[in-house]
């Protein structure tokens, strides 16, 4: 499935399954724009002094798949008011990651949504597992 097709037909248990391949530029970005200048993300011999075999991406650059499905693959606007994650393994520049995200909680009456990502390297080693809740606001003239 390549996104959820409405809010009224998401049901607990729906998924959806995406990939996203980081890059230089990527990292780059991301650190100019948080100041997240951590050396073992900047420097490869800091990196592997630390035990890592290349620099790592920044852990919340592999969380931010998350707001990919929040705000793109949903149907409606899904402003979020809570997010945690576990970061399980490195991710180093050039790997292609696979997001897999599903619908965990669903409230109707409220318009809560909560969304579980498992995050997987292309050893299909888990990277990150992360969770997101919010609640879907309709557009106004939109049915």
């Amino acid at each position: 499935m390549r996104s959820f097709s409405s809010w009224k037909d998401m049901q607990v248990g729906d998924t959806i399954t995406f990939y996203r391949t980081f890059t230089e530029g990527d990292v780059s970005n991301f650190i100019g724009v948080t100041g997240d200048f951590n050396p073992i993300h900047l420097d490869p011999r800091a990196a592997t002094l630390c035990g890592f075999k290349d620099r790592v991406i920044p852990g919340l650059l592999t969380g931010s798949m998350i707001t990919h499905a929040g705000g793109t693959l949903l149907p409606e606007p899904y402003p979020a008011t809570k997010m945690s994650f576990k970061f399980l393994a490195p991710v180093y520049i050039g790997e292609t990651i696979c997001a897999r995200v599903t619908v965990k909680e669903k409230d109707p009456q409220k318009n809560k949504l909560t969304l579980q990502i498992i995050c997987t390297n292309q050893q299909n080693k888990v990277v990150l597992e992360g969770e997101v809740s919010g609640k879907i606001i309709p557009i106004k003239g939109q049915t």
